[in-house]
């Protein structure tokens, strides 16, 4: 649990605030998003390359607050010397009521700096780190609790 960290658009001069908590048996994900400068607050941690070895799925226990979080991943791929994240999107969900989603390991979005990166291509045997983040253009309090989440 200790290895979730925080990374908030104040490393481009944003104003978000966000990171993880431990309660219940389970993380929470909350803080509030300020569009001012940036838009995104995300949760993130190192993984073994073990972790993901022919992963296609990942599945979550969840509690969201009904906006668009997205998975993230960072693997060796760069585009002009900086890592590429690729990520897709979290199944929206009610909000307040917990439920089990699936997020594919297909057809990832490759991107830098929230821009799209062309060619790039996801490998899930080669994941360096993984991560969830809220960056939906909208400014307020946003709250994801993660109950465990599943690699298949």
């Amino acid at each position: 649990m200790a290895l979730w960290r925080a990374v908030n658009d104040g490393v481009m001069g944003g104003r978000s605030s966000g990171g993880p908590t431990f309660e219940n048996g389970h993380m929470v994900f909350s803080g509030v998003i300020n569009t001012n400068g940036g838009g995104f607050s995300s949760i993130r941690r190192p993984v073994q390359s073990w972790e993901f070895q022919d992963a296609r799925r990942v599945t979550m226990r969840i509690k969201s607050d009904g906006r668009a979080y997205r998975l993230r991943f960072r693997t060796d791929v760069t585009w002009r010397g900086r890592r590429i994240a690729f990520q897709k999107p979290i199944p929206v969900t009610q909000a307040g009521e917990w439920e089990t989603v699936t997020v594919t390991l297909d057809n990832m979005r490759a991107s830098l700096f929230g821009r799209t990166v062309r060619g790039a291509e996801f490998d899930p045997n080669a994941i360096l780190e993984t991560g969830v983040i809220l960056a939906d253009g909208q400014d307020g309090p946003f709250k994801l609790e993660i109950a465990w989440m599943k690699v298949e």
